[in-house]
């Protein structure tokens, strides 16, 4: 699950996201490799409370871990650093300083560290948020497979081969990917009580443009709600490439995507007519009062999400509101992961598919100037296989921040002072909890969280499914087309800006700083990828 997941849980999630949506859930799959099965559903749960490496905690000197992740800022994280560390100080003598940074100061607050060489020993990272894979080329993280085999054997073995192949950069690993709701289909996401209230036909719905009426029935009688939820975490062009019948190859910004039914043509997606008619459409509802007048510069939404005001919203959905019913499980959907009293339909309408920058969504990597290598992935190494340290992090203090009302099911307390909803975040999700956000019945014979790493695991592969695109033979040209995105994208996405005027500065800018060079180098390095498969 993404911010956006996503994305909408990892949209819907996060960022939000994802997440941004993350969030979501992202809150974003493939026939399994030779070694996935050792990461199925059917396998034993991971829950080795030990570093794989069996050395003992007395032997190993004291060290502070820093571990920066992105999210809402939460009243009692030092709460929680302390229960945390009273679990992993035992393990591997080890403090944690948990830096929680607010999702729209993170990916800048991380440039400048990474900028300025500042130590730190841990960091969330992603294929599109934080770039993973030009941080990679820029030599911000440190490369992991000798730390993996030596300290983190069980972590190896319980994520399934693909989401390893999709975090590889020349053959190496320089982050350990999060086993999470990753496959990528997609839909939206209504309000419950907007769609009973006015009848819509919810289900009905095949593509974006077929919301509008619903927009207009909210803009109309609901003045206390936003009709479509957007930000720049829950672009649907950047989190939902499939919608449009694209597929990003390196990062969702960069110019250079393929077509879902052409696997071997590099295209600068910004130059399709699915962009231009979706610019198009977003000015109409921009023009029409369905989003915030902020929405170019808003980073995330959580506040709103929080408080119940957007009606609608694009959603990274792997299970819909009708796939849980047929399954025999009561949702209460993707809304209620923010505000439990918030339940909405979610409807997806894109299948799921597994594509590179999913299985990549969300990730933890260890710094290149971390002087702390070893204990870092021994604590990743505990994130990924202790079911208590991995719910510590995400859900907070038993009794404090929420309440255990089955084995495998908790509820969040709303005025706790820790509710991240993010367990697409950390470790590997299958360790964590059920929720007010999860599907009723869901934690009998851990029936929610076998049908998912299913999905996962069996779903539909993209065309390009382990590629991973180099940035470093690009990297000018990759900031300066960066720096045109900044500039003028969310402007165009949102529908702020008339498309017919600005639409053509954009793309003339855009090649002007390099897109032409880098889509021919996403071209060269996909052609030989395919050469090499034969």
């Amino acid at each position: 699950m993404m911010k956006t997941n996503k994305v909408l849980s990892v949209v819907s999630a996060l960022a939000i996201v994802l997440a941004g949506c993350g969030t979501n859930h992202s809150n974003n799959t493939a026939s399994p490799s030779a070694k996935q099965s050792e990461g199925s559903a059917t396998q034993p749960e991971a829950s080795s409370s030990q570093p794989a490496k069996e050395t003992p905690q007395e032997t190993l000197d004291p060290v502070e871990l820093t571990y920066y992740f992105p999210g809402s800022p939460q009243k009692d994280l030092q709460t929680v650093e302390d229960a945390l560390n009273k679990l992993v100080q035992p393990k591997i003598n080890a403090t944690v300083r948990l830096k929680l940074i607010d999702w729209g100061a993170y990916e800048e607050k991380m440039k400048v560290m990474m900028g300025s060489g500042d130590p730190y020993d841990l960091a969330w990272t992603a294929a599109g948020t934080n770039n993973y894979f030009q941080n990679v080329a820029n030599g911000a993280y440190a490369p992991l497979d000798e730390l993996i085999d030596q300290y983190a054997p069980d972590t190896k073995n319980g994520i399934p081969d693909m989401f390893w192949d999709a975090v590889r950069v020349k053959g190496k690993v320089y982050g350990v990917p999060v086993f999470q709701q990753s496959t990528a289909g997609y839909g939206y996401i209504i309000q419950k009580a907007v769609a009973d209230k006015y009848n819509l036909d919810w289900k009905s719905v095949t593509k974006l443009s077929d919301l509008t009426p619903f927009l207009e029935t909210v803009k109309k009688n609901e003045p206390n709600l936003i009709p479509w939820e957007y930000s720049q975490g829950g672009d649907p062009f950047l989190t939902a490439p499939p919608m449009f019948g694209l597929e990003t190859l390196g990062d969702a910004k960069t110019p250079g995507d393929l077509y879902l039914n052409d696997g071997g043509k590099v295209i600068n997606q910004y130059e399709t007519p699915e962009f231009k008619e979706y610019i198009t459409m977003m000015r109409d509802w921009f023009s029409k009062g369905y989003m915030r007048k902020d929405a170019a510069t808003l980073k995330e939404t959580s506040a709103d999400r929080k408080a119940g005001k957007n009606a609608l919203q694009i959603g990274q959905i792997d299970i819909d509101t009708l796939a849980f019913e047929q399954a025999g499980m009561e949702a209460s959907g993707r809304m209620s992961q923010f505000n439990k009293d918030n339940h909405s339909y979610d409807l997806q309408f894109v299948k799921p598919l597994l594509t590179t920058d999913k299985a990549a969504a969300t990730i933890t990597a260890i710094s290149a100037n971390s002087p702390n290598k070893e204990r870092a992935m021994m604590l990743l190494n505990l994130l990924n296989t202790d079911k208590e340290i991995y719910n510590t992090i995400v859900w907070g203090v038993e009794g404090k921040h929420y309440t255990k009302v089955a084995e495998n099911r908790i509820e969040t307390n709303p005025d706790g002072g820790y509710q991240t909803f993010a367990p697409w975040e950390f470790g590997n999700m299958k360790l964590s909890y059920l929720f007010e956000g999860d599907p009723k019945g869901g934690e009998v014979d851990n029936k929610f969280t076998n049908m998912w790493v299913d999905l996962n695991e069996n779903a539909t592969p993209s065309n390009a499914l382990g590629f991973v695109f180099d940035f470093t033979p690009v990297k000018t040209e990759k900031a300066n087309v960066d720096a045109v995105i900044d500039e003028l994208y969310f402007a165009l996405a949102s529908g702020s800006i008339d498309p017919d005027k600005y639409l053509p500065q954009f793309l003339d800018k855009l090649k002007r700083a390099g897109s032409d060079t880098i889509i021919a180098e996403k071209q060269k390095q996909l052609d030989t990828w395919i050469a090499e498969k034969k």
